[in-house]
């Protein structure tokens, strides 16, 4: 960050436009309102880094600005600098206005905090990796990201992912659809809101997937340094769109009697990208309730399935597919099912869906089928 920054360094309070009202974009339309009035005053600013945040909702709470960022943020309104607002509204659209840091710097910190929160998703299709793609300011200019980073857009959407898909597959996926931002050289920041409502909290695996994901593309998109922060903030958000569905350690592995199958839902069971289960001993517990009594005539056959993800290396897929399979299989033989019973252990990867389409998240799992003859 320089405070000698040439002319070209200006934005308008609204990329391309020369008017400084302010515009927001709310549920695809666009209003201006006083309580939505950015820290921008009617003259260029200098711009010397990016905030980019998603609608808020009230499945999380609003931002808060950690003080680290505020102490950074009040240097830079020491220097006369100011700030690009990439906002996201629930329909995956972007809009940009100008923050001015300059002058008092708490007051402006808390006009542009109140800006931030005073836009609320009424769609569901909200996305911080399009904010990152409508970045404007000179590279290397350091990114601030506030959001629950659940983005649920394609490429990159939670709602598919299920927290299992692995995330240098998610990467590729993102570079073949030609949705990689451009953050060469720059500082990323990434404050991610604490939930609220009826949004589920995230285990502390969970945590570590989102951040791989978020921090893998911030890296394959060029950022030398990438940050994360956990949000503050208590008080829910407003906007009325659905919570991201997150797998549950304590899913019940369902039995279906008409096809004598038990159906392990893997992203629940399993660490991302590993055969290794995240509670075996209730997993156990749960698949014998499920399996029951096993006669000697009863046949097992166990199957691993992933879901299809534009971009994925079904050969990898295949691999880990299998190995949970057997990873399964040794517990059926913990709960002493007579090895000669399990006839199949396989690994399909995401070649036979259980249902259509092969994307959704409910191929990703285990399937136990049980034959009984004589």
């Amino acid at each position: 960050m320089s405070p000698n920054r040439p002319p070209g360094g200006f934005i308008r309070s609204v990329t391309g436009a020369l008017a400084t009202t302010v515009l927001l974009v709310v549920g695809g339309a666009c209003s201006s309102s006083p309580a939505s009035t950015p820290p921008s005053p009617p003259k260029d600013v200098t711009v010397a880094g990016t905030v980019v945040t998603t609608a808020g909702s009230s499945n999380e709470a609003d931002v808060v600005v950690p003080e680290p960022i505020k102490a950074t943020w009040t240097t830079m309104g020491a220097k006369e600098l100011g700030l690009e607002l990439v906002q996201v509204g629930g329909d995956a659209k972007t809009s940009t206005v100008s923050a001015d840091l300059t002058g008092d710097a708490a007051a402006q910190v808390a006009k542009l905090t109140d800006t931030m929160n005073a836009l609320d998703a009424t769609a569901p299709d909200r996305s911080a990796l399009a904010g990152l793609g409508a970045i404007k300011s000179d590279a290397g200019d350091p990114v601030w990201v506030f959001s629950p980073m659940l983005d649920t857009v394609a490429p990159l959407d939670f709602n598919q992912l299920a927290f299992d898909e692995s995330p240098g597959t998610v990467v590729k996926a993102v570079k073949k659809a030609d949705k990689l931002p451009n953050l060469k050289g720059r500082e990323v920041t990434f404050v991610v809101t604490p939930v609220a409502g009826e949004q589920e909290p995230l285990s502390k695996l969970q945590i570590g997937y989102q951040r791989a994901v978020w921090e893998g593309l911030a890296k394959a998109a060029g950022a030398k340094r990438v940050t994360f922060f956990d949000g503050t903030g208590t008080t829910a958000g407003g906007g009325s769109i659905p919570a991201v569905p997150i797998p549950n350690p304590s899913d019940k592995i369902n039995k279906d009697a008409e096809t004598n199958t038990c159906t392990l839902p893997s992203p629940a069971l399993f660490v991302s990208d590993q055969a290794t289960l995240i509670d075996k001993k209730a997993t156990l517990k749960a698949l014998k309730d499920c399996v029951g009594e096993v006669s000697n005539s009863t046949k097992i056959i166990v199957e691993g399935h992933t879901a299809g993800v534009a971009g994925a290396d079904n050969t990898f897929a295949k691999d880990l597919s299998t190995r949970r399979a057997t990873e399964v299989a040794a517990l059926l033989r913990e709960l002493k099912v007579p090895a000669p019973n399990i006839t199949k252990v396989v690994g399909y990867g995401s070649s036979k869906p259980i249902v259509k389409p092969a994307s959704d998240p409910r191929n990703r799992a285990v399937v136990v089928t049980f034959s009984t003859t004589g």
